[in-house]
C-alpha cells in the first residue's frame, strides 16, 4: 500500500466517516473514501478547498489566460465591430465574455450586458431575458436613469422585481411582448445618451433564437442603427446553426458579424495555471501533468474537471503520481457516466456508429470501421454533418471534441 495513505477503517461512531487507525481518532481531514481499484484505494483530503472550478462560470480572474482573445474582442468592440464567437459547449465562452466585459469596464469605461438565450422558447421569453440582463448588469446612476426611462414608456418594464416577467405572468393573454422587446433592444442608445460611452452587448447561446420565427430580424432592425453607440458579440455553441444565422443570404443577420472561433487551451497556459494552484496549497501535479494534457487535449472544462479530481487525491506536501492520476481519471469518468449515457441514447444510431468509429479507429472511413459498424459512405457523410453542426466533432479531420466522451466510448464499447 502507498505509504502516502494512513491505515484507515470505517468509523465505529459514524459509518459514513473514516477512522485513522494510526491515531485511533475519526480523521476530519478525510473527505471521501474511494473504493479499491486493483488493490489500491485513495482518500480525498478535505483540509484545503479545491481550487479547480469546473461546474460553473468562472470569475474573470480565474479564466485561464485567453489574453489574446480578450484583446481581440475588446479591439473589435471599441471599433464598433460585431463578432460571432463560436466554440463547443463547455469551452468557456461565457467565462471568457465575463472577463471581456470586466476589462471593457475597467480599462475603457464601457457598459457591458450579457444576455443568456439558452433554451429560449418564445418572444416573451426573449424580452424577459433581455430585461433581466440589464437589471443584473447596470448599477449606480446609470441604472437609475435607465429605470426612469423605462417607467416613462408605460410597458411594464423595470430593472427591479416588478418587470415584464411579472406582468406577463399575471396577464399573459393580454400582454403583447413585442413593444417591450423593441424598447429593450433600444436600451444601448439610451445608456449611451447618459454616459457618452459605447455599450458592449453579448448575446450568449444565440443559436437558440433560430427556433423562434422572426426574432433575428427584429434584433437586426435595431443593431443596424446602433453602430455608433453599441457593439455586439453573438456567442454560440452549435457551429451549423450559427453558420445559418450569419452565413445564409436569406437570413436577416447575413454578413453582420465577423467570425471568431475559440480554440483549445495551450498546454503551457494550462500547466502554469494548474501547477500554480497546486503549489499554493503545498502540492504538486508532478509527473502526471503531461497525462492531463494528453487526456484533456486543451478542452477547458475537461481539463479543470481532471485537475479538480487530481488535486483531491494528493495530500498536502506530496506530488501527484501515476496512482493518483488513474484514480482521478476514474473519478472524473464516473462523474460524467450518467450524463454520457443520456446523451448517447439521444443520438441517432448512425451518429453513434460514426462516433464509435472515430473513437476506436480514428476515422469512420477506414474499411475495418465500416465493416465492424455496418456503415455506408452516405451514412457517414450525413452523420458527420450533424455531429459537426452540433459541435460534437471537429470541422477539420475526425476528432471528437469532448475528450472524455471519446474515452468513455472506448471503455463502454
Amino acid at each position: 500500500m502507498d505509504s502516502l495513505w494512513p491505515q484507515v477503517a470505517r468509523s465505529d461512531v459514524n459509518p459514513g466517516r473514516l477512522r485513522n487507525l494510526e491515531t485511533g481518532w475519526d480523521d476530519t481531514s478525510i473527505q471521501e473514501w474511494i473504493p479499491p481499484r486493483n488493490g489500491v484505494f485513495a482518500i480525498q483530503w478535505g483540509m484545503a478547498e479545491n481550487p479547480f472550478v469546473y461546474s460553473r462560470v468562472l470569475a474573470p480572474g480565474d479564466v485561464v489566460n485567453r489574453e489574446a482573445e480578450v484583446d481581440a474582442l475588446l479591439e473589435d468592440a471599441l471599433g464598433g465591430h460585431y463578432v460571432r464567437l463560436v466554440a463547443p459547449r463547455r469551452y468557456g465562452k461565457t467565462s471568457l465574455m465575463g472577463k471581456v466585459l470586466a476589462q471593457a469596464k475597467r480599462r475603457h469605461g464601457l457598459t457591458g450586458v450579457l444576455v443568456d438565450f439558452f433554451g429560449v422558447v418564445s418572444l416573451a421569453d426573449v424580452a424577459i431575458r433581455v430585461e433581466r440582463a440589464y437589471a443584473h448588469h447596470l448599477d449606480g446612476g446609470l441604472r437609475t436613469k435607465v429605470e426612469s426611462h423605462l417607467k416613462t414608456l408605460g410597458l411594464g418594464l423595470s430593472l427591479g422585481v416588478q418587470g415584464i416577467s411579472v406582468r406577463l405572468h399575471r396577464r399573459s393573454d393580454d400582454v403583447d411582448p413585442l413593444p417591450a422587446l423593441h424598447a429593450l433592444l433600444d436600451l444601448p442608445r439610451e445608456a449611451n445618451r447618459h454616459t457618452g460611452r459605447r455599450v458592449l452587448v453579448v448575446f450568449d447561446e444565440f443559436q437558440d433564437v433560430l427556433a423562434l420565427d422572426g426574432v433575428d430580424g427584429i434584433i437586426r432592425s435595431h443593431i443596424q442603427h446602433q453602430g455608433e453607440v453599441a457593439s455586439y458579440v453573438f456567442c454560440g455553441s452549435q457551429p451549423g446553426m450559427m453558420a445559418r444565422l450569419f452565413g445564409q443570404r436569406d437570413r436577416p443577420l447575413f454578413g453582420q458579424a465577423k467570425a471568431m472561433e475559440l480554440g483549445p487551451l495551450p498546454d503551457a497556459d494550462l500547466g502554469a495555471y494548474i501547477e500554480r494552484r497546486f503549489a499554493k496549497n503545498n502540492r504538486s501535479a508532478g509527473e502526471v501533468l503531461q497525462a492531463l494534457f494528453t487526456t484533456s487535449r486543451g478542452h477547458p472544462q475537461r481539463a479543470m474537471l481532471l485537475a479538480h479530481h487530481l488535486f483531491a487525491q494528493v495530500r498536502s506536501g506530496k506530488s501527484a503520481d501515476a496512482v493518483h492520476w488513474q484514480l482521478a481519471l476514474d473519478a472524473a469518468l464516473a462523474g460524467v457516466d450518467e450524463e454520457f449515457e443520456a446523451h448517447w441514447r439521444a443520438l441517432k444510431v448512425v451518429d453513434q456508429r460514426v462516433l464509435r468509429a472515430i473513437a476506436t479507429y480514428g476515422s469512420p472511413y477506414r474499411e475495418d470501421a465500416i465493416d465492424a459498424l455496418a456503415l455506408t459512405s452516405g451514412a457517414i457523410a450525413a452523420g458527420l454533418t450533424r455531429l459537426r453542426d452540433n459541435g460534437e466533432v471537429t470541422r477539420d479531420g475526425f476528432r471528437i471534441v469532448d475528450p472524455l466522451l471519446e474515452l468513455w466510448i472506448r471503455r463502454r464499447f
